[in-house]
């Protein structure tokens, strides 16, 4: 795992913040505060730029995601070199599951959208918008082991795959939409203080070398971030219906 994580999480990160251009994103949108047209055309035009860089960063990563699930998941224990193919031969299933998953968790929200906006109230349109978010979730949910599906029961159909992620999350949707929820607030609150804390300590160093330090830390929470989340939903596929995990023998010949 932590070749895995180096490979695939810490170094392709670490890359992007370092030698990607400095699109002056932060300062833009700190001059235009308060503007929100201004911050957007911002951002459309960082993603117009280097969608490229974005879209490379999220294939590597996908692989990596895959290879992951399928150490952590698999019983037979792939090595890293057969968990890495893997995670190529099946990224194209894995970019079909997210494109259908992305597809049906926004669609209540356009369709909520493009009710209210034919009513012509934005005060209707903000309702509607605001009661499609349980339905976001709840499909967020639903598809949320997709990826241990794909990687570790090697499901090379995008739709069964979802199928499976469904079926397997069945009766515990809320209970997994509470943890998954406590592990983001974790993550954010960890993630927030050791970056004001890296970053009071690099201050002292000059910007140059605050930059290089933020861009490493930043790409060590990232790895760390990603194998626990891996692992959470690799022993989640395991205890709602994966593969059956090996005994131990007790004493007396139970097990």
């Amino acid at each position: 795992m932590l070749v895995l994580a180096g490979v695939f999480f810490f170094l392709p990160y670490l890359a992007f913040s370092l030698f990607l251009p400095d699109s002056g994103m932060a300062e833009a949108s700190a001059a235009n505060e308060g503007d929100m047209d201004a911050i957007a055309a911002i951002v459309m035009e960082f993603y117009a730029e280097f969608w490229w860089a974005l879209l490379l960063l999220a294939l590597i990563q996908s692989v990596g995601a895959l290879a992951s699930l399928a150490v952590l998941g698999d019983n037979a224990r792939p090595t890293v070199g057969d968990a890495i193919r893997r995670g190529v031969s099946l990224l194209p299933t894995q970019l079909g599951a997210q494109i259908v998953a992305a597809l049906a968790i926004f669609a209540p929200i356009v369709l909520a959208s493009g009710i209210g906006a034919a009513t012509g109230s934005a005060a209707i349109t903000g309702l509607l918008t605001l009661l499609g978010l349980p339905v976001v979730i709840y499909i967020v949910v639903k598809f949320s082991l997709s990826s241990p599906a794909i990687a570790i029961d090697q499901t090379r159909n995008p739709l069964k795959a979802l199928t499976r992620s469904w079926g397997l999350t069945k009766g515990n949707s809320l209970r997994l939409f509470f943890f998954f929820l406590l592990l983001i607030v974790a993550f954010l609150v960890a993630s927030t203080v050791l970056n004001l804390l890296i970053g009071l300590a690099l201050a002292l160093l000059g910007e140059e070398l605050q930059l290089i330090g933020l861009a490493i830390s930043g790409a060590l929470i990232n790895a760390i971030f990603s194998v626990v989340a891996y692992a959470v939903l690799a022993s989640v596929h395991h205890h709602l219906g994966g593969k059956a995990i090996a005994t131990v023998p007790r004493a007396g010949g139970e097990e």
